[in-house]
């Protein structure tokens, strides 16, 4: 008998981004066997601008466009600033 893959992906928030939503990780299921990384953030977003955020997958910087999937680590964190 075939296990059946699981469509549940790891989302990580980090700093500013986390405070301002409330939680650090969570495990969510996507419909289907991918999503776009805008996608998923207008589902836990709450109303924050994607303006100066970075993402990665799997702990590779991607954009907005890239496509998620089952078992994928997606993670938000603002833009880094230094002097």
């Amino acid at each position: 008998m075939e296990s059946e893959k699981s469509n549940k992906i790891k989302v990580v928030l980090l700093s500013s981004i986390a405070e301002d939503l409330g939680w650090n990780e969570k495990f969510l299921t996507i419909e289907g066997s991918q999503m776009k990384v805008f996608s998923l953030w207008n589902l836990i977003n709450s109303n924050l601008p994607q303006d100066n955020i970075i993402v990665s997958i799997n702990q590779e910087i991607t954009d907005m466009d890239a496509m998620i999937n089952p078992d994928d680590e997606v993670a938000f964190m603002p833009m880094f600033t230094g002097g």
